[in-house]
This record gives C-alpha cells, sequence and structure tokens, in this order.
C-alpha cells in the first residue's frame, strides 16, 4: 500500500519556531537580544530571547532605536551633503566634503 505525505511525523517544533511560523511579522524575531547598560546594571550582550521578560523586550527595543535614529542620522547627513555637493555642480568622481565647503566658505 503506499502512503501519502511525510512517512515520519515532524519533530516537535520549539515554541519560539512554532511563533515565527505562525506569524509572518515574528519571522525576524532574534534568537538573542541585546539589553544596553542601565544605570546600577551591566549590558546583557545575548540574551536567549526564549528567556526575555516583556520588560528586557522594552529594554532591547530602546536599545535598537537608538542604533536606528543614530543610523538614519547619519543617513540623513549625507543625503544633504550629496545634495549640496550636486547644487554646487559637482559630479559622480568629484569630493563632495570640498565642493561643500567652498559653497560654504563663498556665502
Amino acid at each position: 500500500m503506499f502512503t501519502f505525505g511525510k512517512s515520519k511525523p515532524d519533530a516537535s517544533l520549539s515554541a519560539l519556531e512554532a511563533l515565527r511560523k505562525a506569524h509572518y511579522s515574528l519571522s525576524s524575531l532574534p534568537d538573542a537580544i541585546r539589553i544596553p547598560a542601565m544605570p546600577g546594571h551591566d549590558e546583557i550582550a545575548a540574551k536567549p530571547i526564549s528567556e526575555a521578560t516583556i520588560d528586557d523586550l522594552a529594554f532591547a527595543m530602546r536599545g535598537l532605536e537608538a542604533e536606528f535614529n543614530d543610523v538614519a542620522d547619519k543617513m540623513q547627513a549625507l543625503r544633504k551633503l550629496s545634495q549640496i555637493a550636486r547644487d554646487a555642480g559637482g559630479l559622480g568622481a568629484d569630493r563632495a566634503v570640498d565642493l561643500a565647503a567652498r559653497i560654504q566658505s563663498e556665502r
């Protein structure tokens, strides 16, 4: 007789794997989180997500938000420098800082 489907049942999924599989928006959950240092507490470099409390998640999100904001600030500054250099007539191989500085000194 032929058997259809899998011959062996799936191994049971961990709670984290089951969440990732059941909720598309949770598929990017990390295995571990970093909890930044706070007054009176050391940084926790890698705490397994399966052991994280709700407060741990909140503190980890604050740390990630600070990193995200730093990256966004750098991106915006690069975008602005690029625009200033282009507005000054710069071309792709020109040095952006030199062009922007020259424009500022001419004002």
